[in-house]
């Protein structure tokens, strides 16, 4: 009888050892960091949508966009540069260049009126390189991963 109960002991003891070796293989399988690239994966559009916000402000560089004098009603393509999201000087290709402070919006527009009160619109193309690398600053940032 004590044999047997000794090998009771013994079988249990290896059930017990295999059993813990499963469930930490299933555990680990089920970690939440497991799942985490897709739970912060987020399409180039819905960023924009929902984070404009926070990406604008990696918007900074040169960047070619377009400005109309609504006074006028010319539009030109000009360089412009541009901080934090921020339309800051606008440049002519006579040498001549406007000073503004505008943020541009989800859809790359921007209205500011310059030092002569005249009345400006702006553009900024947003499938530029400029706003792609924003996205992708912000995103690196803040553990998201563009679709």
């Amino acid at each position: 009888m004590k044999a047997f109960f000794g090998w009771g002991l013994i079988i249990a003891f290896f059930i017990f050892i295999f059993n813990s070796g499963s469930s930490n293989e299933s555990s680990s399988f089920n970690d939440s960091n497991y799942f985490s690239d897709d739970q912060n994966a987020i399409s180039r559009t819905d960023a924009i949508d929902s984070h404009w916000d926070s990406i604008s402000d990696y918007v900074d560089g040169t960047e070619t966009i377009e400005a109309c004098s609504d006074d006028s009603g010319n539009c030109y393509s000009l360089d412009a540069d541009i901080s934090n999201g921020h339309l800051e000087t606008l440049y002519f290709p006579n040498g001549g260049y406007l000073n503004f402070y505008t943020e541009f919006d989800s859809d790359g527009d921007a209205y500011d009126t310059d030092s002569e009160g005249n009345s400006w619109s702006f553009t900024l193309d947003m499938d530029s390189s400029i706003v792609d690398d924003a996205i992708s600053n912000w995103a690196s940032d803040n553990d998201y991963t563009i679709d």
